[in-house]
């Protein structure tokens, strides 16, 4: 073969992920395990069924700030003794806050399993949330809100996700605001903390060369008498109910002067995780600016020249979800972008559907590469989360390729016209005030102040 000829491409692997063994602590800690045995590691998720989305409507930040404080010291240990019990396990420890859930994760030896756990059980059950620790964590973050204030795309977040959340815990970022974090107390941090970590709130997921019986013999000893002592406040509860509004089109303006570049999102509210046309979302957003040959990318930056790069996503959550296209703009061409960008939805959902070629063209995005995302085991838990965060079944895996491929025209049609809401759009710019006279052709402009 010439290496001049491109290869052949072969059809995606099949996925085949081995069985998730599942038992309940009796105090309501689950327990699940994948086995994993190309390597003699483990990688461990403790999954707290509580995200910043439980954050009191004014303390925005409060339950990352409490993640931020768990591992700076637990169970006898303060942050330093804690990085030391890593480092004799050859460990990894990270504490992330999302939207829905909150985890603490950790990456070691299969042989160190038991002391893994136990180090865990530690910094989940019985972290030490001290006022010393408070003033410096805070600092920390203060400083970081600082940065991102002066972050152009960071401002288009935040607006946006207010515009289409509102007071929904989703409206606001895990990192909160300056206001908030500032007068945030170790008596809120605890009072949280007993809100929202709970054992009957845990998942713990482990993949690696381990079994079933020996996970949950660790996760006996490190988590197994963890039982909460009466406590005066309510649990944190979830809203399931909660009536996200659909609202008209808005064009919100963040003053950015001098700034050569317009950063842009125009979206609207979108789908939670769990919806029947997932498979077929996924495929219409990989065509419009989902992939680098999407169409949002090949008209704004190659043919018009206005943009290094254009995209669109939906991204789910567990009650709810957005759809927004994203882009950085030469600044003149604020309003051309903004007007194209509603042009190629309305197309999409309209008079210029997705042809054969494109929706091949996606399907590949999607699935020829799909295997890779199973490979290590800190992967395979990753995967698995979604079933404890957004009750994905454990067959989403394995079905996930043959019912991309069984998605037709018909399905996507469907999928841009009941998805995709022109009439809808959220429009947010953050720029320079010269052009917010351009974007007034397109409606009325509200400037608005992110808050940071």
């Amino acid at each position: 073969m010439s290496r001049f000829t491109m290869p052949d491409v072969k059809a995606p692997e099949p996925v085949r992920l081995p069985p998730i063994e599942r038992s309940k602590l009796p105090n309501g800690l689950r327990v699940w395990t994948l086995p994993h045995r190309a390597l003699p590691v483990v990688s461990i998720a403790v999954l707290i069924n509580a995200g910043s989305a439980t954050d009191p409507i004014d303390q925005p930040g409060l339950l990352g700030l409490m993640a931020d404080l768990m591992d700076e010291g637990a169970g006898g240990r303060d942050a330093i003794g804690l990085a030391e019990a890593l480092g004799d396990l050859g460990a990894t420890l990270e504490t992330t806050a999302g939207a829905d859930t909150m985890s603490v994760s950790l990456w070691t030896l299969a042989r160190h399993l038991k002391p893994a756990l136990r180090l865990l059980a530690d910094v989940v059950a019985r972290p030490d949330l001290k006022e010393e620790d408070l003033s410096r964590v805070r600092e920390l973050r203060l400083s970081r809100l600082q940065q991102l204030r002066r972050s152009a795309a960071a401002a288009a977040e935040r607006v946006f996700a207010r515009a289409v959340f509102r007071n929904h815990g989703y409206g606001h970022s895990a990192l909160g605001t300056s206001a908030s974090v500032s007068a945030i107390t170790i008596e809120d941090i605890h009072i949280h903390y007993r809100r929202v970590v709970t054992p009957e709130r845990l998942t713990i997921i482990v993949a690696g060369d381990v079994t079933h019986g020996a996970v949950v013999d660790a996760a006996i000893e490190g988590f197994g008498a963890w039982e909460l002592p009466p406590f005066d406040v309510e649990p944190a509860t979830d809203a399931p109910g909660y009536g996200f509004e659909r609202s008209g089109r808005r064009i919100l303006f963040v003053e950015r002067p001098e700034a050569s570049q317009s950063e842009i999102r125009v979206g609207h509210l979108g789908v939670p995780r769990i919806t029947p046309d997932y498979h077929a979302l996924l495929l219409l957003n990989a065509s419009l600016g989902g992939s680098f040959s999407g169409r949002l990318n090949l008209r704004l930056r190659q043919q018009l020249g206005y943009t290094y790069g254009a995209r669109s996503a939906f991204d789910m959550d567990r009650d709810a979800g957005t759809f927004a296209c994203e882009s950085s703009v030469q600044g003149d061409k604020t309003a051309a972008s903004v007007r194209e960008l509603v042009r190629l939805l309305e197309e999409i959902r309209g008079d210029r559907p997705l042809d054969s070629q494109e929706l091949e063209l996606a399907r590949g995005t999607l699935t020829l590469g799909y295997a890779r995302h199973f490979e290590t085991p800190r992967q395979l838990a990753g995967a698995v989360a979604q079933t404890a965060i957004y009750g994905v079944p454990d067959s989403a895996f394995e079905e996930f390729v043959p019912k991309v491929n069984a998605v037709t025209p018909a399905d996507l049609d469907e999928a841009a016209r009941t998805r995709l809401h022109p009439d809808r759009l959220i429009t947010v710019v953050v720029g320079d005030p010269k052009w917010r006279d351009d974007l007034a052709e397109l409606g009325p402009v509200e400037t608005v102040t992110p808050e940071f």
